[in-house]
């Protein structure tokens, strides 16, 4: 396991980042990984800095890595204050921006980035934040991809649910719903992509989207829905995502 111990101040951060991004390379891990695991180490030195020690008298942040080829695994060792994530409430991702509290999106963000999160603490050994990246072997060969057309609305909603469905009847657990050539999307569309969604992941599968079109793209924002959808530019992007991870 290669290690790296500094202050823990702001100026430490560039050395954090420079630290973990020569060894996502040298695990192998690709451009998408890679960034994923910046931000989020980069959120977890960050609240250690910030909220662990006193600003006039840091201590040391000891960040650490490690792969056995499946797996990259970093973390993150700090002596000071006792953290506990359960007394960091949800940050509120749905409320319109000027009415959403601030505080705990780092924790948000770093459970939503990495494939494993872990916080420890013993008086001796001090916080220990363990964060795992799967590490891609290649696309899956089982995922379903399904090309719509047109409109997804209150009359063709019901067939796209019926289509899946039946796809999840014969065995299918990861479906991807290319909207290249969708011009329209209302509620309707909206309401059976939910309960598409919700039906894979009781299964444990998962259910993604991609090349939406810039109007169809803004109901999901609109609604707040692109944080409830995994949405990808491409399709081969979003297939290259399946079973690596949340985003």
């Amino acid at each position: 396991m290669d290690s790296l111990t500094l202050t823990a101040d702001l100026d430490a951060l560039g050395r954090v980042s420079a630290f973990i991004t020569e060894a996502a390379a040298l695990a192998g891990l690709d451009e998408r990984a890679t960034w994923q695991v910046q931000l989020a180490v980069d959120e977890a030195a960050t609240n250690v800095i910030q909220h662990a020690y006193d600003l006039d008298n840091p201590g040391d942040l000891t960040i650490s890595w490690q792969s056995d080829g499946n797996c990259f695994v970093v973390v993150l060792r700090d002596y000071g204050r006792h953290f506990d994530p359960q007394n960091v409430p949800p940050p509120d991702v749905s409320s319109p921006l000027e009415e959403r509290q601030v505080g705990g999106l780092g924790i948000y963000l770093i459970t939503r980035l990495m494939d494993e999160v872990r916080f420890d603490f013993n008086p001796q050994g001090g916080n220990l934040l363990t964060m795992v990246k799967y590490l891609a072997h290649g696309p899956r060969n089982d995922v379903v991809t399904i090309p719509i057309h047109g409109r997804v609305d209150a009359v063709t909603a019901p067939h796209l649910t019926r289509e899946v469905h039946d796809q999840i009847a014969q065995g299918a657990r990861f479906v991807l719903l290319d909207f290249t050539a969708v011009a329209f999307l209302s509620s309707s569309g909206l309401r059976a992509l939910l309960i598409i969604r919700k039906e894979l992941m009781t299964l444990g599968g998962e259910l993604r989207l991609a090349a939406l079109q810039p109007q169809v793209h803004e109901v999901f924002a609109l609604t707040g829905f692109t944080q409830v959808f995994a949405i990808h530019p491409t399709p081969a992007e979003a297939l290259g995502a399946f079973g690596q991870g949340r985003a």
